[in-house]
């Protein structure tokens, strides 16, 4: 009998994400679209995108949204960790690359509540 050594996306991640909905800019070399964030973490969050462009992991973007009730916009850049398709949408799991540490503090506050 073999094991399995994959694991899946939650095992694999390093802090509990939260449930948040908001708007994320999301670029991808020159391409700029418009998504939902479905979850947020200190490390990473998922988002949800138009189902009509699949991103491969590992693939570099930038990302800048604003928490709900915090006025400031958050600007990071990530890779993407996962990407399938959800209905009408796809999922996308991405983890934070490089965050000033004033947006991560905003983010490590909002998620602590």
């Amino acid at each position: 009998m073999q094991l399995e050594r994959r694991r899946v996306d939650r095992e694999r991640r390093q802090s509990r994400r939260i449930c948040a909905v908001f708007a994320v800019k999301n670029t991808i070399g020159s391409r700029i679209q418009l998504g939902q964030a479905e979850d947020i973490a200190p490390t990473g969050m998922t988002l949800r995108r138009p189902k009509d462009v699949p991103v491969l992991p590992l693939t570099p973007l930038d990302l800048r949204f604003a928490l709900p009730g915090v006025r400031e916009t958050i600007a990071v850049s990530a890779l993407v960790v996962s990407d399938c398709r959800s209905g009408p949408f796809r999922r996308t799991g991405i983890r934070f690359t490089f965050i000033a540490p004033e947006h991560a503090a905003l983010i490590a506050r909002y998620c602590s509540r």
